[in-house]
């Protein structure tokens, strides 16, 4: 989806999806829909190209059943992927930790002083997949 971006930053695109997804695909956008729904090529490797081949094989016929089956939603974050880096810190104050950041949502936007968001490094406090985000 084009038009989907993480709700604590707009540049954080399906692009920006891609390059970790692991880590990525439980972002969610401002109306709760997650990177894995709203990024398929990003978040579903059954989304990913297939194989290249020496001649061009003709697409295989598909039958689509009239009643569409319920898609299933993104398998929830492991434990560990909730875990926030101890020892993350604002590039202005070694007092902005992750349990800082805890505080108040607009600080997700915080980042240290090699550019890792505090979106990334603490999960905990910034992801709503992980269940304690605010």
């Amino acid at each position: 989806d084009a038009s989907w971006s993480g709700k604590f930053n707009a540049a954080h695109t399906c692009a920006y999806v891609a390059e970790n997804p692991e880590n990525r695909c439980f972002f969610e956008n401002s109306e709760g829909v997650t990177a894995g729904t709203a990024c398929p090529a990003a978040c579903d490797a059954s989304c990913g190209s297939p194989p290249a081949t020496s001649s061009p094989v003709p697409p295989t016929p598909v039958t689509l059943s009239p009643i569409a089956s319920p898609v299933a939603p993104p398998p929830s974050p492991p434990a560990s992927g909730c875990e926030n880096d101890a020892s993350w810190s604002g590039k202005y104050s070694t007092a902005h930790t992750c349990d800082y950041v805890a505080e108040n949502p607009q600080r997700c936007f915080f980042e240290n002083s090699d550019g890792v968001g505090a979106i990334e490094a603490c999960p905990a406090a910034c992801d709503s997949a992980c269940g304690t985000s605010r």
